[in-house]
């Protein structure tokens, strides 16, 4: 007569809450459960049977008593889109009535219904013995984590494919502003957008070559492109793999020509009859395909409500953005650039309704014994002496599970209720040495081989300096929105950032020149939509530095003996204000001030589609006119125009039109620069840009 399972295994094998277990948990709670049953079974009996009691059974028992307890922890967080898709109880009876077979897709009752009434009633039902029980947990024990068990169950690993394919088509009118002045030996310029070649010192002031320019040359256009692909791979519905690659990151069109002076068949850019993959080191500065992302996320524990704790796990390269964007960016937008990229391990979980994130940043690790003469595959570190360590902290209300997003849609969207979100962010940095700055040029150039032991341009050549530098870095964040109506909507949102810090050691020179760290920022952004029209009022601010410099697209003010104190803020360049001003002349927002008025009206805008013409305008003011090459507070007016038309979450197709007036900051003055001043006086002319994108998103 075949053995029968008591009650008290039934429901260890057949709850519902033991099937939502992860492996190792269900393995060791129903084992657990069978020498426990055996156990309590042997000492009921008589004093006789603790003779075949094994201490080995007692052992095991207490050993996996805390996954036990585990498995109720995870039973009532796991398995969240359970809760989300509905299953048809008519489907739900059939299946837990009969299991698919192997033999021609037939469906045989399960065991306990197929041995339904072989049993007489009060008939004691058999026990296996404990070495049985053991015997059998080894079994099962070695299949899970040696043979089947390993592989992912099948449908229970996809795919998601996420991305863009951008073209983006731009003109810039004069956006040098006319201000470049050719010396002996230099070129003279007030903004950080380059003159026409044909204005260079080679071609303008030629002697023994035919002389080309000035050409008068003030349009400058052309097209780039960027194909960007971001899968996910879910291993399993907690754990997935993301990564991030870019194709073709932001190529300009036909600057990859296949010809080469020295070829019989091309010789010239004339006769070349194709376009040449993008190599590093060969025809351009970087590879065709660049790899920005790879890092994995472990969700411990996943509430299906928008309530009860939740844990995530991600460690990796991984893009990072806080807030409106002005510190960290994820350059996640269709006419982003750059984004924040992070090596970093970090905890996240929710805890009375607050996410509270936790991560350990690699910042830089210095030189490694990576080397083409060595044949090991894994690099290591150096010296743990250079290295650039961050701890960060983040705290935040906002919602991020799919739950809190369909709850807070219901109370914005459907109660018209108005939404708070909010969070601070630190981040600690901290260097005690760090690479001299020539060995590190020469090392990111191959010129040294740490694997050479002896000799120049080796090992031996890495000389360390005294750096002694800590740097931190607060950012508080708050968003305010309320749709009061249909098509009424309030939005407000700030985010503040302060930086402070020193750096003991600036100059190899000089190791007692140190250098405090000061500096701030702000942006602003409202917004107010009334049916088809919106309008709104965005503002910002950059402290700046008395230094000569803006110091970013044109020249540094962190090395000299004059500047003690580095006080500029610079906005993450992804954060985009205007088309002219802070993104092609200065770079990004920094020793600055402005405010930007906008209005925008909806010529249609359904769930699908919209098309909608905006039109902004901006003045700016630098906080310290010392740093501008015009000794100016007055930077200028921007105007912006322009008209898009949006297939939510597929099409983006945009045309821009910007105009600059530039004021007295840019003009060139006899003073400027200070280090050599050009005794020559410019004044600044107004620039123009036009620009069309086309993003394909997927």
């Amino acid at each position: 007569m075949k053995k029968k399972k008591s009650s008290f295994l039934k429901h260890a094998y057949s709850t519902s809450a033991y099937k939502r277990f992860p492996d190792f948990i269900r393995i060791s709670r129903l084992t657990w459960c069978r020498c426990l049953y055996t156990l309590c079974l042997t000492l009921g009996e008589n004093d006789a049977k603790m003779k075949h009691l094994k201490l080995e059974a007692i052992l095991f028992v207490a050993s996996w008593s805390f996954f036990a307890f585990c498995g109720n922890g995870f039973a009532k967080t796991q398995n969240r889109d359970e809760q989300v898709q509905e299953v048809n109880p008519e489907e739900r009876q059939t299946t837990e009535e009969t299991v698919p077979m192997e033999k021609g897709g037939k469906t045989e009752p399960k065991e306990d219904e197929a041995n339904k009434g072989e049993t007489n009633e009060g008939e004691e039902e058999e026990i296996p013995s404990l070495d049985e029980i053991l015997k059998d947990s080894g079994r099962e024990t070695y299949k899970e984590f040696e043979g089947e068990g390993t592989k992912a169950k099948k449908g229970a690993f996809w795919i998601e494919h996420h991305g863009y394919f951008r073209l983006r088509a731009e003109g810039f009118y004069r956006a040098h502003l006319g201000t470049d002045y050719r010396d002996t030996n230099r070129l003279v310029v007030t903004s950080g957008f380059l003159p026409p070649l044909t204005d260079n010192l080679a071609n303008a002031n030629s002697t023994n070559k035919q002389e080309v320019g000035p050409q008068g040359e003030d349009w400058l256009a052309g097209a780039n492109i960027r194909f960007r692909y971001k899968p996910v791979l879910h291993v399993s519905s907690s754990i997935g793999i993301h990564a991030e690659v870019d194709v073709f990151d932001n190529l300009i069109l036909g600057s990859t020509p296949d010809y080469y002076p020295d070829r019989p068949d091309a010789p010239m850019a004339l006769f070349s009859r194709s376009q040449a993959p993008e190599t590093s080191g060969v025809n351009a500065l970087k590879d065709s395909i660049r790899a920005k992302q790879a890092y994995v996320t472990w969700d411990i524990l996943t509430p299906a409500g928008q309530s009860g704790p939740f844990l995530r796990f991600s460690a990796g390269r991984m893009a990072t953005h806080w807030g409106l964007g002005i510190v960290e960016n994820d350059g996640e937008g269709i006419d982003a650039n750059f984004g924040t990229y992070v090596d970093r391990a970090s905890i996240m979980a929710r805890l009375f309704g607050f996410y509270f994130n936790v991560g350990y940043g690699w910042v830089s690790s210095g030189p490694t014994s990576a080397s083409p003469k060595v044949a090991f595959g894994e690099p290591h570190d150096l010296t743990d002496k250079d290295d650039v360590t961050e701890i960060t902290f983040y705290a935040f209300s906002k919602p991020l599970t799919d739950a809190e997003k369909r709850a807070r849609y219901q109370r914005l969207r459907v109660k018209n209720k108005p939404c708070l979100d909010y969070g601070i962010y630190l981040a600690w940095r901290r260097q005690k040495y760090d690479i001299d700055p020539d060995d590190y040029k020469k090392y990111i150039a191959g010129e040294i081989d740490p694997s050479n032991t002896s000799g120049e341009n080796g090992f031996n050549s890495l000389h360390l300096i005294k750096r002694s530098a800590w740097v931190l870095t607060s950012d508080a964040w708050v968003k305010f929105e309320w749709f009061f109506q249909t098509r009424r909507k309030l939005r407000l949102e700030l985010e503040a950032a302060g930086i402070v810090g020193r750096v003991g050691g600036v100059l190899e020179s000089d190791p007692s020149f140190s250098m405090e760290l000061r500096s701030f920022g702000f942006a602003f952004e409202s917004e107010f939509e009334f049916k088809n029209l919106s309008f709104g009022f965005d503002t910002g601010l950059a402290s700046g530095d008395k230094a000569e410099y803006f110091g970013f697209l044109d020249k540094s003010n962190f090395v000299g003996q004059r500047n003690d104190r580095l006080a500029s803020f610079y906005f993450n360049p992804d954060y985009h204000v205007d088309n002219l001003l802070f993104r092609r002349v200065i770079g990004t927002v920094t020793n600055a001030t402005y405010f930007k008025p906008w209005v925008q009206y909806d010529l249609f805008d359904s769930e699908k589609d919209a098309l909608a013409g905006k039109l902004s305008i901006m003045y700016a003011r630098a906080l310290e006119e010392t740093a501008t090459p015009g000794d100016d507070p007055n930077l200028g007016v921007e105007l912006n125009l322009n008209l898009f038309y949006e297939e939510k979450g597929f099409i983006h197709a945009g045309l821009e039109w910007a105009v600059l007036w530039p004021l007295g900051a840019f003009d060139l003055i006899p003073s400027f620069p200070p280090d050599n001043p050009s005794k020559q006086s410019k004044t600044s002319q107004w620039s123009t840009a036009l620009r069309a994108v086309l993003g394909i998103q997927f």
